[in-house]
């Protein structure tokens, strides 16, 4: 099915119908996607899907029209349908085939049904690969072309996203990744034991964590969480990570043993995919504290060196909205929108100090649009969980000290850490703020000097930027001509290594100008007047940052 050209946020507000169909509820959503996808209203109800397929359609069908109703809407503002369900399905002819938790519902031909009922085109979507849309426009993986998302939940299942293309496969089976066998035994999942699923979701490491404890009983040792009165049937994946949180060593063993097998699973996305990032959900959101160290260190070793370099793993961001945004999302990316709204123009607070720059300094309203387009670059990075990369020479190193002094701690706001972070940390959190992570190049003395001595003084900073640098960060490259070669040449690594790139220089730009994914290029002729006007510039792209991220 071939996607629409883009469609392009103006005064005519539009609307989409997401519907989440799951073997326990449904939910219908509605969304406005005029400006990015913004979720107004929802009704859930149980599916029971006892009661088979038309009892649900009816309900569904009844949802979406009082929906409308019930928010003053007219079928006429609404150009489409989502629908996330679970596999499988026939995602480019709209059929839902025969999924295990819906029994009846075979060889639904329900967009058709949708398109007939509400006289709109929908979309249907397994629901691995509708919330790997999900964080791939809105979460983690932003601004990647190559990224995975793994659901880790109850079940464990992927999805892929492909130079820029969701990858289905050719009956929609691409990234049933949990069905993988891992070991020849282990726990049970996904129709085998040793899989990953066995393994890795939420039920295996149930599994895991019941046989496990038998085994400890049989040799005459007693875990916590059975002297506690937790019968065996009742351990779960929460139950032990609980007791892994506080402290109990056997639990944290058991999670110990997950993160090495999803290590291992990682490995062989890793070398077969070549993606910038693996998103993971659920568990690993909850407990990637329990999961990283061991998990790292299996992807050290078993992972091509050249792949795993490039490749984050990070837990995912949407929360508990990606089941309400799949459903959205899956008609955003056949009919061409962006989910992705134009944010600081509607944030007044961060707009600002925006405005307030050029009422103070009129003559830079030339790079207005350059300053938000750094700005929007920052904004993703710091929402992926990535980091600054900052260098120059001279005033310019001053300037990058500067800015790395502005984000790590408050610039307007004190930036208190929150309560949770605070129990974590204790009472000397107290004296702790909110930081957006960043990094001067031109501050590590032993580091630097050595380098120059023994290497190359022109590749210094760049040497940092592969040492540092991963595919979430972005580098700021200060030059008031825009040739200095030790910052033209991190520049290059930053570009080749996949890092967003920005140049802040004088009015010609020099060689960042040709780098430079966002190039801020202030008037001025001499240095000392370039490098007046970079201040302000940096000092408003802070201030819009903390008013972003900080209370």
């Amino acid at each position: 099915m071939n996607r629409c050209k883009i469609i392009q946020g103006g005064t005519k507000i539009e609307y989409i119908i997401g519907f989440d169909i799951g073997g326990t509820k449904c939910a219908v959503n509605l969304a406005s996607v005029s400006n990015g996808i913004k979720l107004i209203d929802k009704i859930t109800f149980p599916t029971n899907a006892s009661k088979g397929y038309l009892q649900a359609q009816e309900r569904l069908f009844a949802s979406a029209w009082d929906i409308l109703k019930k928010n003053n809407l007219t079928i006429s503002k609404v150009i489409g349908i989502g629908v996330s369900c679970g596999g499988p399905l026939d995602s480019r002819n709209g059929i839902i085939l025969s999924p295990p938790n819906l029994p009846g519902w075979d060889n639904i031909p329900f967009a058709k049904l949708l398109t007939e009922e509400f006289n709109v085109p929908a979309f249907i979507q397994n629901d691995a690969n509708a919330c790997a849309l999900v964080e791939w426009k809105l979460g983690a993986g932003r601004d990647t072309n190559n990224m995975m998302f793994l659901t880790m939940g109850t079940g464990f299942g992927a999805g892929i996203i492909s130079e820029g293309v969701l990858v289905r496969g050719q009956n929609d089976m691409a990234g049933e990744v949990g069905h993988i066998r891992l070991e020849d035994d282990g726990p049970f999942g996904f129709g085998k034991n040793g899989s990953i699923e066995g393994f890795c979701s939420g039920a295996g490491i149930g599994r895991l964590a019941q046989s496990i404890t038998k085994q400890m009983l049989d040799m005459g040792k007693v875990p916590a969480w059975i002297e506690d009165g937790i019968k065996i049937e009742e351990i779960s994946a929460k139950v032990i990570a609980e007791y892994a949180n506080n402290g109990d060593d056997d639990a944290k063993k058991i999670y110990e043993i997950v993160g090495e097998k999803l290590g291992k699973a990682l490995s062989i996305f890793i070398d077969i995919l070549n993606p910038e990032k693996i998103v993971i959900g659920s568990i690993f959101v909850r407990s990637e504290n329990l999961l990283r160290a061991s998990m790292e260190r299996v992807i050290q070793r078993e992972a091509l060196m050249h792949s795993q370099r490039i490749c984050s793993i990070v837990p995912a961001q949407t929360g508990e909205r990606i089941g309400d945004l799949a459903s959205i999302i899956t008609a955003c990316y056949e009919m061409g929108i962006d989910p992705m709204p134009s944010h600081a123009e509607e944030d007044e607070k961060v707009m600002y100090h925006y405005n307030r720059l050029f009422e103070r300094y009129p003559e830079l309203m030339g790079i207005k649009d350059k300053i938000m387009d750094a700005y929007n670059i920052l904004l993703r990075t710091y929402s992926g969980h990535g980091k600054l990369l900052v260098c120059g020479n001279g005033g310019s190193a001053s300037d990058a000290e500067h800015i790395v002094g502005e984000l790590m701690k408050g610039f307007y706001k004190k930036r208190p850490l929150n309560e949770d972070m605070l129990k974590l940390i204790g009472q000397k959190g107290e004296f702790l703020q909110g930081a957006l992570p960043a990094i001067s190049l031109t501050g590590h003395t032993a580091f630097s000097t050595a380098f120059m001595n023994d290497v190359d003084p022109k590749m210094v900073f760049a040497q940092q930027v592969y040492g540092y640098g991963q595919k979430c960060d972005t580098f700021l490259g200060i030059s008031t001509s825009g040739n200095s070669t030790n910052v033209v040449n991190a520049a290059k690594v930053a570009k080749a290594l996949g890092l967003k790139v920005i140049g802040m220089t004088g009015s010609e730009g020099g060689e960042l100008a040709h780098i430079s994914d966002v190039l801020i290029n202030v008037p001025g002729q001499s240095t000392a007047d370039i490098q007046e006007y970079h201040l302000p510039v940096y000092h408003t792209l802070c201030a819009m940052l903390e008013e972003e991220f900080f209370e």
